[in-house]
Order: structure tokens, then sequence, then C-alpha cells
């Protein structure tokens, strides 16, 4: 029995260090596992430190600001030249603070949208007048992207910012100056149309003149009542007025001033214009003929500007039938709706046509077919048009003529009153 139980026991005993044994060898492979990955981990660490300062390096050399900002505004970090840019002499002048601290008044409605779309997802590029630190007023511009966590939420906007003061300043500068030089051309214009405007304004005079002598004649006559006097007096009135509106429509059209786009009736500029040049089309024996479409939305314009677009076109079409003495001379304007967010203005003629060798030059400064044209009526035209948003075309007829069409944008309400039609109809 005894010896049976040392048996027993001595085998319990080589199981128990058998077991032990396993137990070590596990227990060592599992320390050099954990020593692996914790080297593996510092080699993480490592290489995570060394991109951080690589990203960071190239981010503080970074010429233009770079900037994190997060949803409510606060400037999280910023780059040494966005610090120059909003004149902040240290990071904690602006990290740490809205924004919005930089941001001019009337920016900041749009400011705020804009970071709205990036933090819903969406890249974005926004331009806004900055007032520094300073009180040094700029504009800039900034590229938004969204920053997002390893699960793809969005933690921070991404922006990257420039100056832009000078560019605004060559724009505002270009801009003044294509509105004095179409202001130089409406004056040429009015000085060739002088002695048509001289006419426009002898007639309701000669009427005034003649209904006051029959009044005058005939209250001496003692053979009129006061009654009688009211229809002719009325009609002095009206000539009057006439006479007022002609001379108020030259000073609008010659005057100097800054373009105003508003929503504007482009058949009623069409009309006031098309009676503007009555005189001179009837002089070169020329019909002008109005198809305007009666429906028409309102278009974003400054009515001035088109105006001068519209009379430089009519004219050119009179003065070129007239110069190629076509028997035939028509000019007709039409209007119509151009796609879904613009009108077209069409003026076609019975003219010679234009050159398909020099059609494309035809809004190009200093390029005129007349014998004594200087090249810069559809040259301004072209410009004032882009300017407005819209695109200008030539193009000769398939029956001969020449064919000049610009298109205008519809103002902003009429935009989306089509586009709601549209979602109605789809």
């Amino acid at each position: 029995m005894l010896l049976l139980a040392l048996v027993v026991l001595g085998g319990s005993l080589a199981a128990a260090l058998t077991l032990l044994g396993v137990l070590l060898l596990r227990l060592r492979e599992a320390e050099r596992r954990v020593n692996e990955k914790e080297t593996t981990h510092e080699s993480v660490l490592d290489r995570l430190q060394e991109n951080e300062y690589r990203l960071r390096t190239i981010i503080e050399s970074e010429p233009e600001c770079v900037k994190l900002q997060a949803e409510d505004g606060t400037v999280l970090e910023i780059n040494p030249a966005g610090l120059r840019l909003v004149d902040a002499n240290q990071p904690a002048d602006i990290v740490g603070r809205k924004i919005y601290s930089v941001v001019a008044p009337e920016c900041v409605e749009a400011y705020r949208e804009n970071m709205r779309r990036v933090f819903a997802g969406e890249a974005v590029v926004y331009e806004f007048k900055a007032i520094t630190l300073k009180n040094r007023i700029a504009w800039m511009e900034t590229h938004a992207a969204p920053l997002r966590d390893a699960r793809g939420n969005i933690y921070a906007l991404l922006g990257i910012t420039r100056d832009i003061t000078e560019h605004k300043q060559a724009e505002e500068q270009a801009r003044r100056h294509q509105t004095e030089l179409a202001r130089v051309a409406r004056l040429s214009t009015m000085g060739e149309m002088a002695t048509g405007i001289a006419h426009e304004l002898n007639q309701p005079l000669s009427a005034i003149a003649n209904f006051s002598r029959g009044c005058i004649r005939r209250l001496r006559s003692g053979g009129m009542s006061p009654n009688e006097l009211i229809e002719p007096l009325e009609e002095v009135c009206a000539q009057a007025e006439r006479a007022s509106d002609i001379l108020r429509h030259v000073r609008d059209f010659v005057r100097k001033s800054e373009s105003r786009l508003k929503p504007m009736d482009v058949n009623q500029i069409v009309r006031a214009v098309v009676k503007f040049t009555e005189h001179e089309a009837r002089q070169h024996r020329t019909m002008v003929r109005l198809e305007l479409d009666p429906h028409l939305p309102k278009v974003l314009a400054d009515a001035i500007m088109i105006e001068q677009v519209v009379c430089n076109l009519v004219r050119n079409a009179v003065e070129a039938m007239a110069e190629a003495n076509s028997p035939r001379r028509e000019v007709v304007v039409h209007t119509r709706r151009f796609a879904s967010q613009a009108v077209e203005i069409e003026i076609a003629d019975t003219g010679p046509g234009i050159d398909a060798a020099v059609i494309d030059q035809v809004f190009d400064q200093f390029f005129t077919t007349k014998r004594e044209g200087v090249g810069m009526g559809l040259a301004i035209s072209r410009s004032i048009i882009e300017a407005h948003g819209g695109k200008v075309r030539a193009e000769s007829g398939r029956d001969g003529g020449a064919i000049l069409r610009f298109t205008l944008q519809l103002s902003e309400p009429q935009v989306h009153k089509r586009e709601r039609a549209d979602s109605l109809h789809s």
C-alpha cells in the first residue's frame, strides 16, 4: 500500500512539474509578445510623432494662413502666416477666440452659413471682408474643408486663407475704368444723335407753342368759354411732360454713376431705346420692328447700361445697312426666354451680314468694318453683358443680314420662382 501511494504521489508530482513547466513557457511567450507589442507600439508612436512633427513643420512654414476652427467658430490652431494675416503678435491673441472677432459685421452671416456647410460635410470656397486685430481692413479668400476623426465624424474645419485685397482693388479699379469708358461711349453716342434729340424736343415744344397761341387767340376774341380751354391746356401739359421725359432720359443716359443692378423689365428697356433711336432710323429709311415676349420675367440689370448695349446694336445695324445701301432696311428686335434662368435679346437686320472670316472678331476692341468707325461700341457692349453674367454672340442670318444676341440672368426671385415651377411639373 505504501509503495502504491508513493507511486501515485510521484506521478502527481511529475504531472504538476510538467504543468508548471508549460505555464512557465507560456508566461515567457506572453512576456515576449508583450515586449514585442510594446516595441511595436513605441515604433508606431515614434512614427506618429515624426509624422506630426513633419506635418507641423510644413504647416508652420506654409506662406498662407492655415487654421483649424471648431463648429462654434473658435480658432483651435493657426500657423505663423495666419498670425501675420490677422495682425496677431502671438497665438494667444487669436487661438481660443471666435473667428468672428476678425470678420467684418456685414460678412458674419455669410461666414456662418459657409461654416454650416463645411460641418455638413461640404468643401467650400468663400470670400469675406476682415477687420484685423489692428483694425486693418482686408479682403480674404478661404478654402475650407471638413476634418474627420477615425469614426468619420467631423470635428473641425480646416481652412487655408489668403489675402486678396490687392486683387479686389484691381477688380474695383477695372470696374470703375469700364464704367467710365462706357460713359464716354454714351457721350460719344449722344453727340452723334444730337440732331435726332433736337428733333424729338422740337415736336413737343412746337405743339406747346401752337396750343398756347390757339388758346390766347380764342381768349382775346372772347368766343371761348373756360371749359373749352381744358382740352388744349391738358395737351400742353402732356407735351411738356413728353419734353421733360426726353430730357430726363438724355440726362440718365449720359450720367456718371455706379452700376446698380436691380430687377428690370427687358421689354421696357427695349421700347425706350427704340423710341430714342427712331429719328436716326427714319433718316436712314430704316424700319425698326419689335417682337417682344409679353410674359418675360424680370432680369437683374443696370437699365442704363443695357440701354446702351441695345442702342449700340440697333445703331450698328442701321448704319451697316445705310453704308451698304441695302434695298430693304429693317431691324427686328426680339425678346424671349433662354434656357431656365435667362432672357435673350436678339437684334436682326436685313443688311449685308457679317463675313465668316471676321465674325469671331466683331466684339474685339478697335475692330470695325465701318469706314469711319473706331471699333469700341461692340467691345464695350460685350464687357457690359459679361459684367452682368450674360453672353453675347454674332452670326449671319440664313437669308442674309446680321444677327446679334445677348443674354441676361433672371433676378434672384424669378430664378427661385422658375425653379419651384420646374419642380412642381417634374
